[in-house]
């Protein structure tokens, strides 16, 4: 059987949208010099980033290791760089590689305060989200240890002259997206709408249609016991449980 797919990038979004709204196509979308079309690009892009913050999407989730490590005997705590496209954490993926337990977190100002006052042996990393950076408390001296988490990347688009370039926003024609490219183009038809103050109403739910089904076909799977009793293998539910709230 042969199988002919096609794939939705940023210029062929672009014209599609432009066909199902009846306005004229370019032959060069990403650089067309028409304020609609224009338009309608940045509405895929603006599509990219309310999708982001809608789901989990198992395409943009990503594994990080940040090292960490004090720079002096007794440092209290210390601001180490997420990955560049990081936009938050997946709950409660958060290890400590040496010690192979749950890294504690996010840790509420008030136990942190404590914990920073009442210094005593940490058995694992303690950590919490300042300034767009990880904070840990007491990191360890002086060998650094590995931090292990997953996260949900900003970087939705597969550049067209670089496969191994992802970035944040489409420009060229042949960018292609991670998410469904049918998806992202409904929601910027929906967003394009709505700025050109048209009934958004139908392209809202042509979009909502696509989206549930997607976003309900993600399903995690329950964690594996290798143990004869049935439960999850949490070490125990106060070091594998965020202290409070949800990742950054």
């Amino acid at each position: 059987m042969a199988v002919q797919i096609t794939e939705f990038d940023y210029g062929s979004s672009i014209s599609y949208i432009c066909k199902m709204l009846g306005h004229p196509t370019s032959p060069d979308p990403a650089g067309s010099t028409d304020s609609a079309v224009q338009q309608m690009g940045v509405a895929l892009n603006a599509a990219l980033g309310e999708l982001l913050t809608m789901h989990e999407w198992q395409d943009l989730i990503r594994v990080g290791t940040i090292s960490v490590g004090a720079d002096f005997v007794g440092q209290k705590e210390k601001a180490f760089a997420f990955p560049p496209d990081f936009y938050r954490f997946i709950d409660q993926t958060q290890w400590g590689q040496q010690s192979m337990l749950p890294a504690m977190g996010p840790v509420s100002p008030q136990a942190w305060m404590t914990f920073t006052v009442r210094t005593s042996p940490a058995i694992t990393l303690y950590w919490q989200v300042r300034h767009d950076k990880l904070m840990v408390l007491n990191p360890p001296f002086p060998g650094p240890v590995d931090f292990n988490f997953m996260y949900l990347s900003r970087a939705q688009v597969i550049d067209q002259d670089d496969s191994d370039l992802f970035k944040n926003l489409a420009v060229k024609n042949g960018d292609r997206f991670l998410l469904d490219g049918y998806m992202v183009l409904l929601l910027g038809r929906a967003r394009y709408l709505e700025w050109k103050g048209f009934d958004a109403g139908a392209a809202t739910r042509d979009f909502l249609a696509v989206f549930n089904s997607r976003a309900g076909s993600e399903k995690g799977a329950p964690i594996l016991s290798l143990s004869r009793q049935f439960g999850f293998p949490y070490i125990s539910v106060q070091h594998s449980l965020p202290d409070t709230g949800y990742g950054h």
